[in-house]
């Protein structure tokens, strides 16, 4: 019998006063918390997969339908990385990787806009 599993995408930001952490560390992260809460063999069903990761400090999770919810309360538990305060944002789930894709490009392409709008009224 095959099983197809019904993925989400979470587009998630990650917001620092400090210089942003890696992916390794955030997945480190997210892994041990998840792990903490929901066990072993919660963290290997969920099927949290890391995609899409910014330097400006986006990405996408891919995980589980059921899942998504644990998922949610991790991203909110995370308050620390590597001793700096960071917040981890969920800003957009979808059930469509490529949807996920593209709000992350929209929302490239809006903060570029801003941040060019910004510069030509004298802030910098």
């Amino acid at each position: 019998m095959v099983v197809i599993t019904r993925d989400r995408y979470v587009v998630f930001q990650v917001l620092s006063e400090e210089d942003l952490p890696n992916l390794s560390l955030i997945k480190a992260k997210i892994w041990d918390e998840y792990q903490k809460i929901f066990g072993i063999s919660g963290t290997t069903g969920a099927g949290l997969f890391f995609d899409n990761y910014k330097e400006g400090g986006t990405g996408i999770i891919r995980c589980d339908h059921k899942a998504l919810s644990n998922l949610m309360a991790i991203l909110s538990r995370i308050t620390n990385i590597s001793n700096k305060d960071v917040i981890l944002i969920p800003l957009y789930t979808t059930g469509l990787v490529n949807k996920a894709k593209s709000y992350l490009k929209t929302l490239e392409k809006q903060i570029i806009k801003e941040l060019s709008e910004g510069n030509r009224n004298g802030r910098s």
